[in-house]
């Protein structure tokens, strides 16, 4: 029987002697490893953990945004309309506005913002303007009601501003409730209330007229080749 001591020179006897402590240091780095593995999946649980109840608590403290109302008495909403349509003698007119809003109860009104009307006083004459910031447009009536920073600017360089005008667009007549001043070429006029009767050419003052009237220009704004001025007492 041929026997090899642990010692020998030969390479067998080499590997044996160098096996057992190799075998052991792969068995510890193993186990270390097997350990690092653990406490980071655990540690990577615990994260998870923190984060989910972060976003609960988000979801949970941050206020819900609340969807917009609806009017249920708005029926149609758009941009850029434009009205048309003639008045009594034949004389086309066009009203536009930024929008409009119209409503079941009452379809034959439309609600403007930024409302111009646009008319000829004659047929021969250009283009005159009202505009306001808020007006009401009844379709049925062909009536315009303007508020606020209501301004009149005829072709024939008649200025005048006020609160508020109830235009009969058909007939060609305004009137208003609120205090009214007009400048032009007769000079400046004003009154706490007002109409523009007979083609936009009459303008009465009512409750106490003010006016400072251009000498020159006077005999021709009260008679008849000027717009027409006149006030009014009530």
């Amino acid at each position: 029987m041929t026997t090899f001591s642990a010692d020998s020179a030969d390479g067998n006897g080499h590997a044996l002697a160098h096996w057992e402590p190799r075998h052991a240091l792969s068995l510890d780095a193993a186990r270390r490893h097997s350990t690092f593995i653990r406490y980071a999946r655990l540690l990577l649980i615990a994260f998870s953990g923190v984060l989910l109840l972060t976003l609960l608590w988000y979801f949970i403290s941050t206020p819900k945004a609340r969807p917009p109302e609806d009017n249920p008495d708005e029926t149609v909403k758009f941009t850029n309309p434009v009205y048309k349509g003639r008045t009594a003698d034949g004389l086309p007119y066009r009203i536009s506005a930024d929008t409009a809003t119209r409503f079941i109860q009452n379809p034959d009104e439309t609600k403007l913002t930024n409302p111009v009307l646009n008319f000829l006083r004659t047929g021969e004459a250009n283009e005159s303007q009202v505009f306001a910031l808020t007006g009401l447009y009844n379709a049925e009536t062909q009536v315009l009601e303007l508020h606020q920073e209501v301004r009149l600017k005829t072709d024939d360089g008649y200025d005048c501003k006020t609160n508020h005008a109830r235009i009969f667009v058909k007939g060609k007549r305004i009137e208003g409730d609120e205090p009214i001043d007009c400048m032009g070429a007769f000079g400046r006029a004003a009154g706490n209330a007002y109409e523009i009767n007979d083609n936009y050419s009459e303008f009465v003052f009512k409750g106490g007229m003010t006016a400072r009237i251009i000498p020159e220009k006077a005999d021709d704004a009260l008679s008849g080749t000027e717009p027409q001025l006149r006030g009014a007492q009530e």
